[in-house]
């Protein structure tokens, strides 16, 4: 009790402190939750944009117009949003359709740039980019940048990483190394058609 009176006297000599202690929480907490709502904002504006040119995609052809529209209007809310990440992903893979394997890369390595300042919660599609390029390096026929990406550490897609691999070394005629990553592809693969696609490959291998 005696305590609880001594907390009571305190508080009453120096009300003032206490009073501009608590506005200065107040105020803090205030302030992270503006920018915290304001994120989210962003992040729900930059959302939509995206699944209404992703939609209009999905049923037509590829409008490079509407994309470039799209970009844009994206990283004015936020020059670092996942999802340009995700546009410059898509329009990777049709510049791959047309051919235009430095416009792949170039896009491929914009979104890459974005994903190295985000969390490990977006790890799936770091690799799932990695990949892609790879494909493009392995048809350049530029089997050491393909190798030096393979490199990085894969958890999700770790059975397409050794697939790759084993691709390249059957370029470069490496035929035993070829097979065992294969095989190692093969036991970690949970895929049918996956696992019949590695076999047809381990199939084509030649001395």
């Amino acid at each position: 009790m005696n305590f609880l009176n001594k907390i009571y006297s305190w508080i009453l000599k120096n009300y003032i402190k206490v009073i501009s202690f608590l506005l200065v929480i107040a105020l803090a907490y205030g302030i992270y939750l503006y920018f915290h709502f304001m994120a989210q904002k962003k992040d729900q504006e930059a959302g939509d944009l995206f699944l209404n040119f992703y939609n209009s995609y999905s049923a037509s052809d590829f409008n490079q117009q509407e994309y470039k529209n799209v970009i844009d209007e994206i990283s004015q809310i936020d020059n670092a949003s996942i999802y340009l990440a995700m546009l410059q992903s898509i329009y990777a893979a049709e510049s791959v359709k047309s051919n235009d394997l430095q416009k792949a890369l170039t896009e491929l390595s914009n979104a890459k740039e974005i994903l190295s300042s985000k969390g490990n919660e977006f790890n799936f599609l770091k690799e799932i980019i990695d990949l892609r390029m790879v494909n493009i390096f392995i048809d350049l026929e530029d089997l050491e940048r393909a190798n030096n990406i393979l490199k990085n550490t894969f958890l999700t897609y770790q059975t397409n990483k050794l697939i790759l691999q084993g691709d390249i070394l059957a370029i470069e005629k490496k035929i035993f190394e070829a097979k065992q990553k294969y095989i190692d592809a093969l036991g970690q693969s949970e895929n049918e058609t996956q696992k019949n696609l590695i076999n047809l490959k381990i199939s084509t291998l030649i001395d």
